[in-house]
């Protein structure tokens, strides 16, 4: 019976200090025994979701980001839908939806934008930021930072900014491929919706008006809704697909005034040669799991958000015209922004889905004739008979989707 006694003892006493270690991690990992910061000192890092989901990685393990959380060196944030704020003293990064940061050091205020957007608006006190292969110390600033890729671009609204070799002003952008740099007056049509609602946000004073970031901004929040699927066998040029649903997501490219209803005729074409052009989706639905949550309403049963279709153009026209025509057509929403070096626009989102929407290699692709250019869709000009298939990419930087591998 002692026996007995003491081995019930001896386990009790073992699950009691697994309990207490579990806690102890735990507390550990989610920041419950972190002090704030001296009164009078700079404030740690502390990141808040505004909308949205984000996950925290601290340590190799992963929790959902809630409430305002106090940050460490070596934490990342990554954005899975909304957007996140980080607060690091009197500066402020707001990140974007599939963005991730490090933070390189919160003693010293030093993240990393790995990859994604951020909106900086920093005032004396400094914020050093990593972007790509660039570090810069902002102070007294508002800027927009994009790092994709292959590239990395800053857009400096307000102050100055300088990566140590070059120095950016209000009004301009700068984007680097590699180590090559392009400095070019800033775009406004350039800033995604996410960064311009920023900017009307930040109260600062910046190159430009309140006014002209609303008529940019005005130009693109003309609702749109949810695209059925379509037949994919019966390329369809006159019937508007089934519509239903609201947008979560702001439409880059204007919408006519009363919405095309089934069986009502499309608008004349204009004359010229023609192409075809199709829009699918249908890689999501073998990774649904990585999709983020919320958005498998704008994934259609098959994958098909535009049937095969034949559309005119006029001479000169490109990829890009063609694709933002069709969409506004049908009523398919489509958000893009202008990559100034490479002087083309660069589509961010179709029908409600965006880049790293199903992973971190996830986005908009396009072939041409079973071909993928190397180069924007706006610097492809056409000449008639082409067949544009744009295909969302989940996984191996389109190899899913037969592009050849980078690797």
């Amino acid at each position: 019976m002692k026996k007995k006694t003491v081995y019930n003892i001896i386990m009790v006493a073992v699950i009691a200090a697994i309990a207490a270690v579990a806690i102890l991690l735990a507390g550990r990992h989610l920041g419950w025994f972190d002090k704030a910061a001296p009164e009078g000192e700079a404030t740690a890092i502390s990141a808040t979701v505004r909308k949205g989901l984000a996950n925290l990685e601290r340590g190799g393990i992963a929790s959902e980001l809630k409430g305002q959380t106090q940050l460490r060196q070596g934490d990342v944030i990554s954005v899975a839908s909304g957007y996140v704020a980080v607060e690091a003293g009197t500066g402020s990064l707001m990140l974007s939806q599939g963005s991730r940061l490090e933070i390189v050091s919160a003693t010293e205020a030093q993240v990393r934008l790995v990859t994604g957007e951020a909106f900086c608006q920093v005032g004396d006190k400094p914020v050093k930021l990593q972007y790509g292969e660039h570090n810069a110390t902002l102070q007294n600033t508002v800027l927009v930072c994009t790092v994709r890729t292959g590239s990395e671009t800053v857009y400096v609204l307000g102050g100055a900014v300088s990566d140590g070799e070059n120095t950016f002003t209000a009004g301009k952008t700068g984007c680097y491929v590699g180590q090559e740099l392009s400095v070019q007056d800033m775009d406004l049509q350039a800033l995604s919706s996410f960064a311009l609602d920023c900017v009307l946000g930040c109260g600062e004073s910046i190159f430009c008006s309140a006014d002209e970031v609303q008529a940019v901004l005005d130009g693109r929040n003309v609702p749109a809704d949810v695209i059925q699927p379509e037949n994919p066998e019966t390329p369809d040029t006159t019937d508007t697909p089934d519509v239903s649903g609201k947008p979560d997501k702001p439409n880059t490219s204007s919408k006519p005034d009363t919405p095309d209803t089934p069986g009502t005729p499309d608008k004349p074409q204009p004359a010229g040669p023609t192409c075809t052009i199709e829009i699918r989706c249908d890689t999501i639905l073998n990774n649904m799991k990585d999709l983020t949550p919320g958005l498998d309403v704008y994934v259609p049963d098959n994958g098909t958000i535009l049937a095969a279709t034949t559309v005119s153009f006029t001479a000169g026209e490109t990829v890009f015209d063609v694709l933002n025509r069709i969409c506004n057509e049908r009523n398919i929403q489509i958000e893009y922004s202008y990559t100034p070096l490479y002087g083309s626009y660069y589509i961010e989102g179709i029908n409600h889905l965006y880049e790293f929407d199903c992973g971190q290699q996830s986005g908009w692709m396009y072939k041409v004739n079973g071909w993928f250019p190397n180069y924007g869709c706006s610097s492809y000009k056409l000449e008639g008979g082409e067949t544009i298939v744009w295909a969302y990419t989940c996984k191996g930087l389109g190899t899913d989707i037969g592009a050849p591998s980078m690797g």
